[in-house]
């Protein structure tokens, strides 16, 4: 219970606090999964993303600002192959943003409440994302998602309602679905593990 009470506390501590050596050793493994994930989307040829499945788990147990910064790692890493990705970095930041801050204040007690906060943000990512795509790619970013995207645009002849409607399709499906991953992978992970993350102790709270 010490110990419980302790790591509630130093949640409390902010951003210097959450970058612990245990944190910052999460990054690199976060940045893996994601790379990992939207690879074998991306051969399969399936229009979902799932590319921040990693940055949602390091978010949970490490809080909002080392999720961030897996998010904006991950996009780094990425425009070295994929120059497109460093415009979104700015989705994958908020999606560490919100999801860290869910966990600290404990949002994840119910499969419902985490099924919401994967749409939470998946209209973050909509709003942000479709503006990038239209203003900086004109619609197209040169992933599965401009089939969807190019569909649309046929039928609407409008590229904003195109660009909006195939990504709130594609994102809600896409973010639900890795927020449901990382919430049981994070479940499935040990007592003694999550006791030392200083979010971690939230999810033994549910177990």
């Amino acid at each position: 219970m010490k110990e419980l009470n302790e790591t509630k506390t130093n949640n409390k501590q902010g951003i210097r606090y959450d970058f612990t050596l245990l944190a910052v050793m999460l990054i690199p493994v976060g940045v893996a999964l994601n790379f990992v994930t939207s690879q074998v989307v991306q051969v399969l040829r399936i229009p979902i993303h799932l590319d921040t499945v990693g940055t949602i788990i390091v978010s949970m147990i490490a809080g909002p600002w080392v999720g961030a910064t897996t998010g904006l790692t991950t996009n780094l890493v990425t425009s070295l192959t994929n120059p497109t990705s460093i415009f979104f970095a700015p989705v994958s930041i908020s999606v560490g943003i919100i999801i860290g801050f869910s966990s600290k204040y404990r949002l994840f007690n119910n499969i419902i409440k985490t099924i919401l906060l994967g749409f939470i943000i998946a209209l973050t990512s909509v709003i942000i994302g479709s503006f990038i795509s239209v203003i900086v790619f004109g619609g197209a970013t040169g992933k599965s998602i401009d089939a969807v995207t190019g569909l649309l645009l046929v039928t609407t002849q409008d590229i904003w309602k195109s660009v909006l409607s195939s990504s709130l399709l594609i994102n809600s499906i896409d973010k639900i679905l890795s927020v449901l991953i990382g919430y049981f992978m994070v479940k499935k992970m040990s007592n003694r593990y999550l006791s030392k993350m200083n979010y971690g102790v939230n999810f033994l709270l549910l177990k």
